[in-house]
């Protein structure tokens, strides 16, 4: 497993269970013994999970008990959780003034989900004594495994970060030679009369999106071309005419309104262009669907009418997506040299503590041979290990299951997960509750906070308040290159038309699968594509609902758990 975060999970139900507010509305409804046994019971399930993770590898028995707690655990906290909000809408209930009566009528009305305080009463009260039924049915099975009492092992973590060093170019490490070769590529393209592609081939993790930034940037090529453009496709479905109305867009440094009529925006972006020499990075392409190219993309981009020597250049792990769209022999990035590699690990790993002594440089060649070149794992391990000063800790790494496996993804899936068990339980949480969002989607650093703190995945340690806590786990796992730091702009909601620029992150492709396994494992969330129908139908609870902005029409008849958080995606 790469990590249960059951740990995790039953420590914060403990802890709400023991938390003053509950006691208060429990002992009011007079279920407050029930609730402390709940409480204890947790707290002695927690002191033997250690060892019931370590024994669930190879224990079938142990593994299902630990799935069929997770569910309950999940349920209590749901339950406590309605005794919390219960407390809320009294506080606001006993608000004097009229405006404070509307608050609280919009208090119970958005909380008290089912409508009448005294059926959910009965109806918390009897859930309290059902869960409570449940937990004590898993501790009798529990004491017939034998488990003993274990210490969470410690864990690490590197300093705060006061920037993401992945935006900082002394992180490009051996790209110079492709950056020519690639420059040269497309500066020798100036006499074509038509728009050329040229695709950068090779698999995830490679650096195909650093390769073409450094590209974009040169200043050969800013003075080469007289518009540049980048569009990240993703997962799009190569829409032509979203594509079209990105570039449109780019172009003008202004917001296309235009309908979705392909004659239209044809017309509008040969306007836009003109007879100007242009650059076009697509980036991450993944559509295989040759007409998509032929039929509705290529005749609207490769047009004779633009400047001479347009180029469109588009990364992507396909051979097949390269041989659709190419009209140049596509360039196949290769891994990094043996030197290379050593100087990204060492870059990280010997920068926040950690010094280069000789009997860790030599275990850390041994760690980065099983990298095999890849930049992304690279970065991966030498974040691990610059938090790790014992060399002890560094043989560990080298001796474990890496380089092992046939496939290049699994290679880097494997040093993933390796690292991954590293992370401290906050972070391992608050990663992992990251996969509900789309891939490629750009998240807002302090919206990202506020829904791990609403979620309960972070505590406050004495020293820092949440908000804190939640910024020093953003950065390492910025640090570590789980999170990609970016900038987001946006639309301001103050000014119309001027732009806002606000701290931001988004995930790998490849992380985003990790943290889609681990969330599924954990059951940190439930997705289908019938969930609107089952929250109608009150027939699962909910955390987080995050939709398209339009989605929440049509919604008021909700009749689930109480929504933790939620946010309007502009997706």
């Amino acid at each position: 497993m790469a990590g249960s975060l059951l740990l995790p999970l039953v420590g914060r139900v403990a802890g709400k269970a023991a938390d003053v507010v509950v006691e208060g509305v429990t002992r009011m409804w007079g279920v407050d013994g029930e609730r402390g046994k709940l409480e204890r019971q947790l707290l002695a399930v927690q002191s033997l999970l250690v060892d019931a993770e370590a024994q669930s590898e190879t224990k079938p028995a142990i593994k299902r008990w630990m799935e069929d707690l997770r569910a309950v655990a999940y349920k209590a906290e749901d339950v406590l959780d309605g005794f919390e909000y219960e407390a809320l809408r009294r506080q606001a209930q006993a608000g004097a003034g009229s405006s404070s009566i509307s608050t609280s009528r919009k208090v119970i009305g958005y909380l008290d989900v089912r409508g009448n305080p005294l059926l959910f009463r009965l109806r918390a009260s009897w859930e309290l004594r059902a869960v409570l039924g449940r937990i004590n049915g898993l501790v009798k099975e529990m004491n017939t495994f034998g488990l003993v009492e274990r210490k969470e092992p410690p864990q690490q973590v590197a300093y705060r970060q006061t920037h993401s060093a992945l935006d900082g170019s002394a992180e490009i490490v051996g790209r110079e030679g492709d950056m020519e070769e690639v420059v040269e590529l497309l500066l020798g393209q100036r006499d074509e009369h038509t728009v050329q592609v040229l695709p950068v081939v090779g698999m995830g993790g490679l650096g195909k999106t650093t390769l073409a930034k450094m590209v974009y940037n040169d200043l050969r090529v800013q003075k080469h071309f007289e518009l540049r453009m980048w569009h990240c496709v993703s997962q799009e479905n190569l829409d032509a005419c979203s594509i079209v109305k990105s570039i449109v867009e780019l172009a003008t440094g202004g917001r296309c309104d235009l309908p979705d009529t392909v004659e239209l925006l044809q017309g509008h972006l040969q306007q836009v262009i003109g007879r100007r020499r242009y650059l076009l990075i697509l980036d991450d392409v993944w559509n295989e669907v040759q007409p998509k190219w032929e039929e509705d993309l290529k005749p609207l981009l490769c047009s004779s009418m633009f400047g001479s020597g347009s180029i469109i250049l588009v990364t992507s792990r396909s051979q097949k997506v390269a041989s659709i769209m190419g009209t140049l022999p596509p360039y196949e990035l290769s891994c990094l040299s043996e030197g290379d590699s050593w100087k990204l690990f060492s870059m990280k790993a010997f920068s926040k503590g950690v010094q280069e002594q000789a009997e860790l440089a030599a275990t850390g060649r041994r760690i980065v041979d099983k990298c095999k070149g890849l930049p992304l794992a690279l970065k991966i391990m030498g974040g691990l290990m610059s938090s790790k000063q014992q060399a002890r800790d560094w043989e560990t790494i080298a001796d474990s299951n890496l380089g092992r496996t046939n496939s290049g993804k699994d290679e880097i899936i494997s040093i993933l997960k390796l690292s991954y068990r590293q992370l401290t339980s906050e972070m391992k949480q608050c990663f992992a509750f990251c996969a509900v969002f789309p891939k490629g989607h750009e998240m807002d650093k302090d919206i990202l906070i506020q829904l791990w703190t609403a979620n309960g995945f972070i505590q406050e340690d004495g020293t820092d308040d949440l908000e804190q806590r939640g910024e020093f786990i953003f950065d390492n796992l910025v640090w570590r290159s789980f999170l990609q730091h970016v900038k987001i702009v946006k639309a301001s909601r103050y000014s119309h038309g001027s732009k806002q620029e606000s701290e931001g992150c988004k995930m790998h492709d490849l992380m985003h699968d990790l943290a889609k396994d681990v969330a599924k494992e954990s059951n940190i969330f439930q997705y289908s594509r019938e969930t609107r129908g089952l929250l109608i139908k009150g027939t699962i609870p909910f955390r987080t609902l995050l939709m398209p902005s339009m989605s929440y029409q049509g919604l008021n008849g909700v009749k689930a758990g109480i929504v933790k958080s939620a946010v309007l995606l502009l997706l």
